[in-house]
């Protein structure tokens, strides 16, 4: 029987999707001395497989199940377009035909072989008399005879099985150029897992078995026989028939190996999908766990310090601490609470709160919300009918009326004996950006009695052209009802680097719940402006200020003799010369009346370095001429704030820093002298001072210190003070 055509065929299309040509490797992670490059190379041609987009192939990753239905969909696309292109039902038909016609053939040649059966039967029936042939040859002819019988019954059913094939395999070619034509009209949903596995699986069983039939092509029995001829034709197909049996039976074994690989493949990728289906929602837990930690977040500092300070005569123990606590109580309100305290354990009753408050921030109506001591810095809505200071406790809220509209409340007391509360209102409504309006009104309630000590007060605020300004007018109806006013104006705006500002103050002599002015009981306008600006490395300041106006029926004085006039200046600058260097200085003058211009001068030089190896050092020096009489806090505006005392310092430091692992230990030494030149013959102060730090952590910190401060009076006259410090902070 002829299979060559056939056999041909089926060659062309088993082998079209393997034979690809061999290019250099598409992906950056593949080596061409990897030990799978071949192969890889060979899916990426065939264009069964792709790299991801950053041009790598990721061998080490995971396949998931969707990128296995890109293969396997890929791996039957191109099967079937290959086989779609070479159109074989024209050739499976003229294959058929001779087939069948072969088949008839041998059905006669068969049967006119059986009519001749007897007589050849005769015949060898004969020779076998005649020659007398040995055991072995009748055995060979026996064993001949059965294989011819067995040969004819597998050729009718290899005749039957490629019959059915052909039909088969014409059934899905028609049925491909079907799904073709459908592709081309509209979209088809891409196979699922199972369809491709058991699709594959099935084109590689009929392709191994029309190659198993394949093999029994009569061309190559025919050279056998030719090749050995102690085998006849017969014995060649039935030997040949038996070797076919065993490669298809280890075939199949191997497909159903594959089906059992691919099936464990598929329960891998189930599993795998269960996993990170449990992993997504443990993270989930996870950041709904953080989110509920996050709502609850505490900082603040503790610490405990012993401390006899120069020229004291013994030791003072205090306690301070910090604590913030915020809770995130919603998405609409926030909680925070605030402690600041400060204990002398050796002092009895020796405690102080600082601050202490809780507030409530939200986005509903009622926006703020504070209780607790309130600082001034929180009373600029009521600013000049309350007075600027701290109360002591109290409540303040804000509530947002309507769009742009705003109402805060404020009641508190400012001491636990001040036997009175203040509780004042404000308004503000904004019109737009250019224009807004604050109305606001203060009383005072004793613990017994009415209301008293009224005030209000109206503004208003914006900005226009790029300039911020605001307006305010306040009436103190305390004790009398004229000359009760103040009216205050600002101005502030910033262009091309240079910041200015303006204040105008005036007030009359009965008004008196800010103290506005230097000279508060004569006089009633005050003018003040300043100006900023940075040139490259160098800072500039400006500010001048007039203050007069006064009532000359209360003075009794000559006009001006009240007036004030000061102005002060400031310039800074940083830059590095091989080290790190900053100069400031600063210059004041202020004048009242017609007495004489007293005048505050500083020039200072700071050097600073952090070296290598944890070396740190610098030195400074300093001349400031009129020394300020309170020098915490300095009033460039006063002229009573100006001595005539002027002194030379002279500073220096070095210090070392080691890391030990997470610890850290830092040793200072700091030295400053100080020079009297103004008046003469005043003595002279050397400063040692010693610091020892040994940090567990960042947060947590031990401190030793010493001072000597060494007073010189004399060649020989030297005095030592000492003063010692030693404390534990801890941070969180």
């Amino acid at each position: 029987m002829k299979f060559k055509k056939f056999a041909l065929v089926l060659a062309i299309v088993l082998m079209a999707g393997t034979l690809t040509p061999a290019f250099a490797s598409p992906f950056a992670d593949v080596p061409a001395d990897h030990w799978a490059y071949d192969a890889i190379v060979q899916l990426a041609a065939a264009g069964l497989i792709e790299g991801y987009p950053d041009g790598t192939y990721g061998g080490s990753r995971m396949m998931t199940r969707y990128e296995a239905a890109m293969v396997f969909a890929r791996a039957l696309q191109r099967l079937e377009g290959q086989i779609a292109a070479i159109d074989l039902l024209p050739e499976l038909d003229k294959i058929k035909a001779e087939l069948m016609a072969e088949i008839e053939a041998a059905k006669a040649a068969a049967a006119a072989a059986a009519e001749k059966q007897p007589i050849e039967t005769t015949v060898v029936e004969r020779v076998i008399v005649e020659k007398e042939l040995d055991e072995e040859a009748a055995a060979r002819i026996r064993a001949a005879e059965v294989a011819t019988e067995a040969l004819a019954g597998d050729m009718a059913y290899l005749e039957a099985r490629m019959l059915g094939l052909m039909d088969g395999i014409r059934y899905d070619l028609e049925q491909l150029k079907a799904q073709q034509e459908a592709h081309e009209a509209a979209y088809v949903e891409p196979p699922s897992m199972d369809e491709i596995e058991a699709l594959i699986a099935k084109r590689i069983e009929e392709s191994i078995l029309e190659a198993a039939a394949a093999a029994k092509e009569t061309t190559i029995i025919e050279r056998v026989v030719a090749t050995t001829p102690e085998l006849t034709k017969e014995d060649v197909e039935f030997i040949a028939e038996a070797l076919i049996r065993t490669q298809v039976q280890r075939l199949e074994l191997m497909i159903e190996e594959n089906r059992a690989m691919i099936a464990a493949l598929s329960d891998w990728v189930n599993d795998l999908d269960s996993d990170v289906s449990t992993l997504k929602e443990d993270v989930a837990g996870l950041k709904s766990s953080v989110a509920e930690l996050e709502k609850i977040k505490m900082s603040g500092s503790l610490s405990l310090k012993g401390e006899k300070k120069v020229g004291a005569g013994s030791w003072t123990l205090t306690q301070t601490g910090k604590v913030s606590l915020t809770i995130k109580a919603s998405d609409a309100t926030t909680v925070k609470t605030f402690v600041d305290w400060e204990l002398a354990p050796f002092d009895k009753g020796a405690a102080q709160l600082n601050n202490y408050y809780v507030e409530v921030t939200s986005s509903t109506p009622l926006s703020r919300l504070l209780v607790g001591k309130i600082l001034k810095a929180n009373l600029s809505p009521f600013g000049y009918v309350l007075a600027s200071a701290d109360y002591g406790f109290g409540g303040l809220a804000k509530v947002d009326i309507i769009d742009n509209l705003s109402a805060q409340l404020l009641i508190a007391q400012k001491g636990k004996d001040d036997g009175k509360a203040d509780a004042a209102l404000a308004l503000e409504y904004k019109f737009s950006d250019a224009i807004g309006l604050r109305l606001k009104g203060k009383a005072t309630k004793p613990y017994s009695g009415m209301f008293e000590g009224y005030a209000a007060g109206a503004g208003l605020f914006g900005k226009v052209a790029g300039i911020e300004y605001t307006g305010d007018f306040a009436m103190d109806f305390d004790t009398v009802k004229e000359k009760n006013y103040i009216g205050v104006a600002t101005l502030k705006t910033e262009f091309s680097g240079l910041k200015l500002d303006g204040k105008v103050v005036f007030k009359e002599k009965n008004y008196d719940i800010t103290k506005p002015l230097v000279n508060n009981d004569d006089n009633r306008l005050s003018v003040e402006g300043g100006v900023e600006t940075k040139l490259s490395m160098l800072t500039l300041k400006g500010r001048a200020y007039y203050e007069g106006l006064p009532e000359k029926a209360v003075t009794g004085a000559a006009v001006g003799d009240k007036d004030i006039l000061a102005f002060r200046a400031d310039a800074s600058a940083s830059f590095d010369l091989f080290v790190p260097v900053t100069v400031t200085a600063e210059y004041s003058a202020a004048k009242q009346g017609s007495g004489d211009m007293v005048q505050h001068a500083l020039a200072k030089i700071e050097v600073a370095k952090t070296g290598d190896y944890g070396l740190r050092y610098g030195v400074n020096a300093a001349y400031e001429k009129n020394l300020w009489k309170d020098p915490d806090n300095p009033n460039w505006k006063d002229p009573k704030q100006y001595t005539t005392n002027d002194e030379v310092r002279i500073g220096a430091n070095i210090g070392y820093g080691l890391d030990l692992s997470s610890a850290k230990f830092d040793v200072d030494y700091k030295a400053a002298f100080t020079l009297p030149t103004q008046p003469k013959d005043q003595n002279m102060t050397l400063t040692h001072k010693l610091d020892i730090a040994y940090g567990f952590t960042k947060d947590v910190k031990l401190t030793f210190g010493g001072t000597v401060k060494q007073t010189i009076a004399g060649k020989n006259d030297i005095s030592n003070q000492f003063g010692y410090t030693a404390g534990l902070t801890v941070a969180f």
